[in-house]
C-alpha cells in the first residue's frame, strides 16, 4: 500500500514537471510570436533628426506686364534641417538661386523729357534666397511619411541687375523682400518597400513686401524705397523617393513655384530737387518651373 502511494506522487510530480515544461515551452513560442509582430508594428517617432541637401535647375521667368520681363535658366540649391517629436514636426528650410549667365531682360527705355519709350534688350544677372521655418503634425507608417501639414514664417530676398550695353546708363541694382505665411501639406504613397510616390503643395500669403531701386546710380537725388502689401504664391511638387538598404534615401521632383504682388505705394522721384516724377513697383508675376535632385539623410 505505502509503495503504490509512493508511486502515485511520483506521477503526480512527474505530471505536474511535464505540464510546466509544456506550459514554458509554449509560452515562449506565444512571446516569441509577439515579439516579432511588435518588431514589424513602427513605434511613434521620438526626438528624430531630419536633414535634405539637395540642387537642381529651373526656368525663371519675371513679368512687368506691359513694361518689362526677365527670363532664363537658374541653378538652386536647397536644403532643409528638423526634428521630430512624436507626431510633431519642426524644420527648416534654405534656399538659394543664382543665374548661369544666360537670363535676358527685354523691356524699354524710357525718355522723361519726350515722354517715349524705347525697346531694349540686354543680360540680366538675378540671384535669390530665402528661408522658410515649418511647424505641424506628421504621420508615419512603416517609416514612410504619409501625411505632414504644416504653418509657418518665411522670407525670400531677391537681387536684380541688367547689364548695360555699351554707351548706355540705365541700370540700377533692385533689391526685393517678401515676408510671408506659408500653409502646406506634403506627403508620399509607398508603391513598394523602396519606392514611393511624394507630393507637396502650398500656398503663400504676403504679409508684407519691401522694393529698393538704386536711382541715386542712374543720377536721381536719392533711391527709392516702395512698400508692397498684397499680394501671394505657392508651390507645386511631385516626384519619386528612392530608399536606399543601408540608410538614406533620393529624391527626385519636379515643382511649380509662384508669386503675384500687386502694385506698391507710389513716390516721387527728384533730380537736383528738381521733380521728375512718380514711381511706383508695378504688379508683377513670378513664374518658375524647375527639377530637383535631393539626398535625405
Amino acid at each position: 500500500m505505502k509503495k503504490i502511494f509512493n508511486l502515485c506522487i511520483l506521477c503526480f510530480l512527474l505530471c505536474n514537471t511535464l505540464e510546466s515544461k509544456t506550459i514554458s515551452r509554449y509560452g515562449n513560442k506565444t512571446r516569441a510570436v509577439n515579439k516579432n509582430k511588435q518588431q514589424n508594428i513602427t513605434p511613434p517617432l521620438a526626438n528624430q533628426l531630419i536633414a535634405e541637401l539637395g540642387i537642381g535647375m529651373e526656368y525663371y521667368k519675371y513679368k512687368e506686364p506691359n513694361v518689362m520681363q526677365i527670363t532664363g535658366p537658374m541653378m538652386n540649391f536647397n536644403s532643409t534641417i528638423g526634428v521630430i517629436r512624436k507626431i510633431f514636426r519642426f524644420q527648416t528650410d534654405l534656399y538659394f538661386a543664382t543665374h548661369v549667365g544666360a537670363n535676358v531682360y527685354d523691356g524699354g527705355l524710357y525718355d522723361h523729357t519726350t515722354q517715349t519709350t524705347t525697346a531694349y534688350s540686354t543680360k540680366s544677372t538675378d540671384y535669390y534666397t530665402g528661408v522658410t521655418t515649418k511647424f505641424g503634425m506628421t504621420f508615419f507608417e512603416m517609416k514612410k511619411e504619409l501625411f505632414f501639414g504644416y504653418i509657418g514664417l518665411g522670407y525670400r530676398f531677391l537681387h536684380n541687375l541688367s547689364i548695360d550695353k555699351p554707351g548706355i546708363k540705365a541700370s540700377y541694382d533692385r533689391y526685393q523682400g517678401y515676408l510671408f505665411l506659408p500653409i502646406g501639406v506634403s506627403g508620399e504613397v509607398p508603391l513598394n518597400p523602396k519606392v514611393s510616390f511624394i507630393g507637396a503643395i502650398e500656398q503663400r500669403i504676403l504679409l508684407f513686401g519691401h522694393n529698393t531701386s538704386t536711382f541715386s546710380d542712374i543720377g536721381y537725388d536719392k533711391d527709392l524705397y516702395f512698400e508692397q502689401k498684397m499680394g501671394y504664391g505657392g508651390r507645386i511638387t511631385f516626384g519619386t523617393k528612392i530608399y536606399f538598404q543601408n540608410a538614406g534615401a533620393l529624391k527626385i521632383s519636379a515643382y511649380y513655384d509662384y508669386w503675384k504682388i500687386e502694385d506698391s505705394n507710389i513716390v516721387p522721384a527728384y533730380q537736383q530737387g528738381v521733380f521728375i516724377g512718380n514711381f511706383v513697383e508695378p504688379k508683377n508675376y513670378t513664374n518658375t518651373f524647375g527639377i530637383n535632385l535631393t539626398y535625405a539623410f
